[in-house]
């Protein structure tokens, strides 16, 4: 169990990586398998004796809160905050103090998929003393992300942006924020009221120069879910057991009102959401049907996710083989028309045979 009970979740993003999907919902209101995203976070804290949490938002806040309400249904108790502004990571931490209660909190980006053991963080937080606790997970090229360069002791000795070949050191981990914080109510402190700020480039660099911010590595499973390769990756990982916190599916996902003709065949990396319709000879590899959507007899959808409500008519090709296509919600793609990706549909839009995608963004 964790020592710490309660926890930000940071949701204000508008997601734009992500759009379409994000047109009409929140990034972490994106269904992953059979419940939102961010679901899985709370099941996560939920089973690590985290009970108090608390959403930091600012698009689309109303989903939220729609969906979870006081989290009684959860066994949590859930508030929210709206950021009258974008008030950045740090900001929107300060903006949720109000419902806090003292004591270290637990810090979550609302986009990063992870199984990490958060007991043993707080317990190496604890455990020395810091007044922050930053989370780590390794990578093998550190040169599109920030390294943090830990000292012996596990002190952060220093943050490098994008670091050069020459700035590294033989043998060194390369470590980066996986998003996952420990904050004492002095680090809290530090935030100013109703400004924009940033954890990472204004409150921690300050702890770090004084010795009280420590780094946590661990090799838990960790993905941004920011970009459509990124969401159908983590998806594909999730039906495939690779978390140990959401359990194999042996196969693929489909959800008990969905119909899928018996002539149809989906792959084991495909999610098929409810009240989907997938019509007899169609074919479905590592794509994404959102609630409601419609799949006409002997189409094919490889690397694709679906909005709700959309539909694709009878005999289309839809290939996301080279990068994935996003088709909004409602959106109408005419029977026979050949999409290849990489590209999105909009919101509602419409594909008639011989036109093409818009390009991804």
């Amino acid at each position: 169990m964790s020592g710490v009970r309660q926890a930000v979740v940071l949701v204000g993003g508008e997601g734009r990586r992500l759009r379409p999907l994000t047109d009409t919902r929140p990034k972490p209101m994106v269904p992953l398998l059979d419940r939102p995203f961010v679901e899985h976070q709370l099941d996560h804290l939920r089973r690590s004796g985290v009970r108090e949490i608390v959403f930091s938002c600012g698009y689309r806040p109303d989903a939220l809160e729609a969906h979870f309400g006081d989290g009684a249904r959860l066994g949590m108790r859930i508030g929210y905050v709206v950021d009258p502004e974008p008030l950045g990571t740090a900001g929107a931490v300060r903006n949720a103090e109000p419902l806090l209660h003292g004591g270290d909190v637990l810090v979550l980006n609302g986009d990063i998929l992870t199984d990490l053991d958060l007991a043993a963080l707080t317990a190496r937080h604890g455990a020395t003393g810091a007044e922050a606790t930053i989370v780590l997970t390794p990578v093998e090229d550190p040169s599109a992300f920030g390294l943090v360069r830990l000292r012996a002791g596990g002190q952060v000795e220093a943050f490098l942006e994008k670091p050069t070949p020459d700035q590294l050191r033989p043998g060194e981990p390369f470590l980066i924020n996986a998003g996952t914080y420990v904050l004492g109510e002095r680090a809290r402190g530090l935030i100013p009221d109703g400004v924009a700020c940033s954890i990472e480039r204004d409150i921690f660099p300050g702890l770090a120069d004084r010795g009280v911010l420590h780094g946590h590595s661990d090799d838990a499973y960790w993905r941004d879910i920011g970009t459509p390769l990124a969401y159908l990756q983590a998806t594909a990982d999730a039906l495939a057991g690779r978390l140990r916190t959401i359990p194999a599916t042996g196969g693929a996902h489909v959800c008990a009102d969905a119909q899928v003709d018996a002539d149809a065949e989906v792959d084991g990396a495909s999610v098929v959401g409810p009240r989907v319709r997938v019509g007899a000879g169609a074919r479905i590899a590592g794509s994404v049907l959102l609630e409601g959507a419609r799949v006409g007899a002997d189409a094919t959808l490889d690397g694709v996710v679906l909005g709700a409500g959309a539909e694709v008519g009878a005999g289309a090709r839809l290939d996301g083989a080279a990068g994935p296509l996003v088709v909004g919600d409602g959106a109408r793609i005419a029977p026979g028309a050949v999409l290849v990706g990489p590209g999105t549909v909009p919101t509602g839009g419409a594909v008639a045979v011989g036109e093409g995608l818009a390009p991804a963004r």
